[in-house]
């Protein structure tokens, strides 16, 4: 049950989101094209476990192309990382249970710059699960929950040769954002504007 393109009608919360509460509400299970079946849901503050050892799974080009820099991941960074309100700063996770044990596919997180309402995005998928559809389903939660918060839109910087990153925003472009693209020193700056 792929459930890109089902839009909410960009519909907002009536009272505002309290900062801090965990929001059940984005907690949902979906079906990617490949027919992975996945639970995506905002990360909870005994994530630090499986959060790490997701990151420590991507490979050296995937954390490149995320941070635009080697990383190593001690547990201080990697706390900074999962550091959420659920209303500025926001991380949604792709699990799926195997032999009864949570494992992160992929995650997805926005920081919300306040002076613009626009929130920076940023995604990474396990290597071994790239190209089944993860990202897809991530930036569409993510979407749902910016939307839900009052967000305008997102803010990205890709590199030019992640191809999959920027194959994966113009799935999205005219359907749920416009996007702005600017180009400086082999990096994609890019602002979607959700219409």
């Amino acid at each position: 049950m792929d459930n890109f393109g089902q839009r909410d009608g960009g519909e907002r919360l009536s009272d505002p989101v309290p900062e801090g509460a965990y929001p059940k509400d984005l907690e949902t299970w979906g079906v990617t094209k490949s027919g992975l079946k996945i639970f995506l849901r905002p990360i909870k503050p005994d994530d630090g476990t499986i959060y790490k050892a997701f990151l420590q799974s991507l490979s050296d080009l995937s954390v490149y192309q995320k941070f635009f820099r080697h990383v190593r991941f001690s547990d201080d960074f990697v706390g900074r990382l999962a550091d959420v309100d659920y209303v500025h700063r926001m991380v949604i996770l792709a699990l799926t249970a195997e032999e009864g044990e949570e494992k992160i596919l992929g995650m997805a997180r926005y920081s919300l710059d306040r002076d613009e309402g626009m929130a920076e995005a940023a995604f990474a998928v396990r290597d071994d699960y790239q190209n089944r559809g993860i990202g897809r389903e991530l930036l569409f939660h993510l979407t749902k929950a910016a939307r839900k918060r009052g967000l305008k839109g997102f803010t990205a910087q890709v590199m030019v040769d992640n191809r999959s990153m920027l194959h994966l925003f113009r799935l999205f472009e005219g359907k749920e954002f416009k996007i702005k693209r600017r180009m400086e020193a082999g990096i994609f700056y890019l602002e979607m504007e959700f219409l």
